[in-house]
């Protein structure tokens, strides 16, 4: 599968829903399923150097203004692209090294059913992604 590394705090961003644009300096014509992969940076509840979910990248266009808030950012910058995610699933995570660009993941995907009522969707972050939050110090940007 292909897959994306990003930095941790926006990697949780996908993750959790409230973040469904990647802000990108480059673009591709691949559109389809990509695993997204947090990088190895530290930073305080955020899991790093581990695949999180699955996204599909449905389409890539200029970035504009009005990508800021789906991208959870604060600052505007014309020579971006926004790369429009939906359909993002939870999966068992489990430990990678990013890379630059896409690259392919050969791990097998175990995907996580969140279709369940809230106490169950409580019970698999409990188990599979609040042992892997980053506690510690916080880091600096």
């Amino acid at each position: 599968m292909k897959a994306l590394s990003i930095h941790p705090y926006f990697a949780k961003g996908i993750l959790y829903g409230y973040k469904t644009v990647e802000n990108r300096s480059w673009t591709t014509k691949y559109r389809g399923d990509i695993l997204i992969c947090s990088t190895a940076k530290k930073y305080k509840n955020t899991i790093p150097s581990h695949a999180i979910c699955v996204a599909n990248l449905q389409d890539i266009e200029p970035f504009t203004e009005e990508h800021l808030y789906d991208a959870d950012m604060y600052e505007y910058d014309p020579n971006t692209y926004a790369w429009l995610l939906n359909n993002i699933r939870a999966i068992k995570p489990f430990p990678v090294k990013g890379k630059l660009s896409l690259w392919e993941c050969d791990h097998e995907i175990e995907y996580l059913d969140i279709s369940a009522n809230k106490i169950e969707q409580d019970k698999l972050f409990e188990n599979y992604y609040k042992p892997l939050l980053y506690t510690g110090k916080l880091e600096q940007w």
